[in-house]
């Protein structure tokens, strides 16, 4: 059974799914352990796959960066910033990821605006004043989201190559099922 929202079970489907959003799907569902002596096991692995353990020592810290930085690191892709332990935990350091990309496209890196600073999440679609993305740190879980339109500071590309067909706009309704 997947742990994948109904509304989003379109996005499975896909063909050429890029990389990066595969590799997300494998992580829908995973949540936050409340309580300071408690941690996920998956997502302190994360941290010790990007040699961040000293100082990420517990899942009650923002995480959308870090799953963001694994996610880049298991698919081959670049990490953001300029190699510091930091950059990897900063949603920021996004903004200098890859190339801007004009029009957000389904598996694009997303910078949004949130209060205290960013959030660091991939594109999945958007409906007429929403963002749709899935990222980390969505309500404590690895997850499926809207976001208003207006809180976008920047869209960020990737690819060495030529990007998948998938790779485009996808219009949805307001609950996440893609558009008739």
């Amino acid at each position: 059974m997947s742990n994948i929202p109904a509304p989003y079970q379109w996005v499975e489907k896909v063909p050429a799914l890029p990389k990066m959003i595969a590799l997300g799907l494998t992580l829908v569902g995973i949540k936050e352990i409340p309580g300071p002596l408690h941690n996920n096991p998956l997502i302190m692995g994360m941290a010790k796959d990007l040699s961040v353990e000293n100082i990420y020592p517990n899942d009650e810290m923002a995480w959308c960066a870090l799953s963001q930085s694994w996610i880049c690191l298991k698919t081959g892709k670049p990490l953001p910033g300029n190699g510091k332990q930091y950059d990897l935990l900063r949603a920021r350091m996004f903004l200098k990821w890859g190339s801007p990309a004009a029009l957000p496209m389904f598996g694009d890196i997303l910078v949004i605006k949130r209060v205290g600073g960013e959030h660091v999440c991939m594109y999945i679609g958007e409906d007429m004043t929403h963002y749709h993305v899935m990222g980390g740190n969505q309500s404590n879980s690895y997850g499926f989201m809207r976001i208003e339109k207006d809180r976008l500071i920047e869209a960020r590309r990737f690819y060495s190559i030529a990007p998948p067909a998938s790779v485009k706009q996808y219009i949805l309704s307001p609950t996440g099922q893609l558009a008739a």
